[in-house]
């Protein structure tokens, strides 16, 4: 316990060194800025089950679709053959979002090593970036298709999903966009796929292949399912853990096809870093901001799941 007590002291009084002067707290604040930067994890994850961009001040928010109108005609030698014109038939414009995230500190607590470490700071808004971009990005993929508008993407299924609905999900999906880029859904919602994946009955008992039994024995489930082998789990999170408010349905899971749609971010973050004055002691904050967009090309490429 003394040793404890002693490492404490020690990391306070190293903090407090660091950020004594205001040219300490600039380049602790640079460190800062240099680690919640959201793009490269929020387009990692996200890449995993949509296309993802980084666009540019300057660039444009216009997204141009071609479809296919080529015909194939039986060629006659001698004659003028007819043509299809190739042009662009959808004209797709990103409506922008931004969201900030803001920290602040009391300057007394900053210079006497009171907040911490760099790497807890870290590890705290980091995630609360990239929980916030997966959690609100496949929230808005599962509104795209309801009970009432469509009878062929969607499907309820009473407390856990089942076989009969991922099959047909996954069928729906092949045969509108040529295969499946994801699964998708909380971690717990998806651990049904275990009970019914990589087996087959013999003798009116169900036997696993060799390699199925191991990686179920060895992570509790099983992360590849009918051919499609992005199944991704994606863990619970809280925006405040005193109420209990969850961040990503829990009851709607997402088969994605290939190239369903699209998630932009829209030039690097904005930094602002000040001294608030007016409180006594000063506070030290630290603010960053990015705009984002998403837009689904191809609804039926999309098939929800939704757990009643």
């Amino acid at each position: 316990m003394t040793n404890d007590l002693e490492t404490n002291e020690q990391v306070k009084k190293a903090l407090a060194e660091v950020t004594r002067s205001e040219a300490s707290r600039k380049a602790f604040a640079e460190v800062i800025v240099e680690w919640i930067k959201p793009n490269h994890l929020t387009t990692d994850l996200i890449s995993l089950f949509l296309d993802t961009r980084r666009l540019m001040p300057g660039d444009m928010l216009i997204k141009k679709l071609r479809k296919p109108h080529v015909k194939v005609r039986r060629f006659v030698p001698g004659t003028v053959h007819l043509a299809d014109e190739i042009e662009v038939t959808d004209r797709i414009n990103y409506v922008l979002e931004g969201h900030i995230v803001k920290v602040m500190c009391n300057l007394w607590e900053l210079e006497h090593g009171e907040i911490g470490t760099v790497q807890e700071i870290r590890q705290e808004m980091t995630g609360k970036l990239v929980d916030f971009y997966a959690g609100k990005v496949f929230d808005l993929l599962t509104t795209v298709w309801t009970a009432a508008n469509t009878p062929s993407n969607y499907a309820e299924v009473s407390t856990s999903v089942t076989k009969t609905a991922l099959d047909a999900a996954i069928d729906e999906i092949n045969y509108r966009a040529g295969g499946v880029q994801a699964i998708v859904g909380v971690k717990n919602s998806l651990l049904p796929i275990t009970d019914f994946a990589g087996y087959s009955t013999y003798d009116s008992h169900k036997q696993m292949s060799d390699p199925i039994l191991t990686e179920t024995l060895r992570t509790g489930w099983i992360g590849q399912y009918r051919g499609v082998t992005n199944i991704i789990g994606l863990e619970q999170i809280w925006d405040n853990p005193e109420d209990n408010a969850t961040m990503i349905p829990e009851d709607k899971i997402l088969v994605i096809g290939k190239n369903a749609g699209e998630f932009i971010t829209y030039g690097e973050p904005m930094w602002k870093e000040y001294t608030l004055m007016e409180p006594t002691p000063p506070y030290f904050v630290l603010e960053a901001y990015q705009q984002w967009g998403l837009v689904v090309d191809k609804a039926e490429g999309i098939y929800v799941i939704h757990i009643v």
